[in-house]
């Protein structure tokens, strides 16, 4: 094959790829998604969030608010890290620090409903569990690895009069992002999981095309009553900045995954991550902890590793490792932790992705 050959050929794998990828209810999913997140990065008090990263604040509480407020206070690691590096020299405990550092890239809500529109929620759901529950396994392990050195570092106390968790009354704050979620759950589901919400009522037009309409007049109903105008333009335009950001990294993403169909023979794929062994899900987690993910970019080219092979379980451990792992953030973190702290991040977060594909592989397998 030629020059034009080839370049023909990686091009119309490319816009195959888009077309699979970009359909009108990923669409719709995703410009859900980052509704969602614009509303919650503009309404939610991130100081409120923070201030349980000091070490005076009962394990308890504070794993269990790092463990998910990655959908508040980030999108991906490249968000993340100054935040992870703030915390920690101010005197947060290394375990919710790490905590957080590992879930915040891994939860936030573009990530959960895009995995869960382009794979099903059955891999949907266990990503979102698996993120939450993996940040505070690896959170624990670092504590009890440095509990010494954690406890003479310690010197402020992050927390302090940070207010009310949003500036608006709580069933109102409740209200709108309960719709949305509403939104998204309806429009992501799956015909196995949810057959009446797609029987089709005219042509393409499905029953959860009509329930997501109709929500959606519901939500404007409730922002034109209680939002302000200017409310209304700030969460507008924080969606778009966040579209304007991560959607061109989207469409990278979608690209890279329709060379990777075009490009790589599929039997490298069966040979090295195509079963569910403790080795090809190790295989998957450092793929994942060496490469850099942007946001979402991990979900089209883990599909089509899936599609040319990949099993479900290594494809799990990839889909975890990547976002919350890559070289700049391992640079970052030794920076910041050192190299004991970071090379011992660094392996549970590949131990433990290894451990959660490989379950993932004996339950969906």
């Amino acid at each position: 094959m030629d020059l034009v050959g080839i370049l023909t050929h990686a091009l119309d794998a490319i816009i195959k790829t888009m077309l699979d990828y970009l359909s009108i209810n990923r669409v719709i999913a995703l410009t859900l998604s980052f509704l969602m997140a614009g509303g919650i990065s503009v309404l939610i008090n991130k100081r409120f969030i923070l201030k349980y990263f000091g070490p005076d604040t009962p394990k308890r509480i504070s794993y269990l608010v790092a463990a998910v407020s990655g959908c508040v206070l980030a999108v991906c690691s490249c968000t993340i890290l100054p935040l992870f590096s703030s915390l920690y020299k101010r005197g947060g405990s290394i375990g919710p620090i790490t905590t957080l550092l590992f879930s915040g890239p891994a939860i936030n809500i573009l990530a959960v409903f895009y995995s869960a529109a382009v794979f099903g929620w059955d891999i949907g759901f266990l990503r979102a569990f698996y993120a939450v529950t993996l940040s505070i396994l690896i959170g624990l392990s670092m504590e009890r690895l440095f509990a010494s050195q954690d406890s003479e570092r310690k010197k402020s106390n992050i927390g302090g009069n940070a207010g009310s968790i949003s500036t608006r009354p709580g069933y109102q704050t409740a209200i709108f992002f309960l719709i949305q979620l509403f939104m998204l759950i309806t429009i992501t589901a799956s015909p196995k999981f949810a057959p009446f919400l797609n029987i089709s009522v005219y042509g393409g037009i499905l029953n959860k095309h009509i329930i997501t309409a109709l929500l959606l007049i519901i939500l404007a109903v409730v922002v034109n009553k209680w939002f302000k105008p200017e409310e209304t333009k700030a969460w507008l335009m924080e969606s778009y900045t966040l579209i304007k950001m991560i959607f061109p990294l989207l469409i990278i993403g979608v690209s890279i995954a329709g060379l990777i169909s075009a490009f790589i023979p599929p039997q490298y794929i069966s040979q090295y991550v195509g079963g569910n062994f403790l080795a090809s899900n190790l295989v998957a987690s450092l793929i994942g902890a060496l490469m850099y993910f942007a946001t979402l970019t991990e979900v089209p080219i883990v599909k089509s590793l899936m599609d040319l092979g990949m099993g479900v379980g290594p494809s799990m451990a990839l889909l975890l490792a990547g976002p919350s792992l890559s070289i700049p953030t391992l640079l970052t973190v030794l920076r910041v932790l050192g190299n004991t702290k970071a090379f011992a991040y660094f392996g549970l977060v590949v131990l433990f992705s290894t451990i959660a594909g490989y379950i993932t592989g004996i339950i969906l397998g």
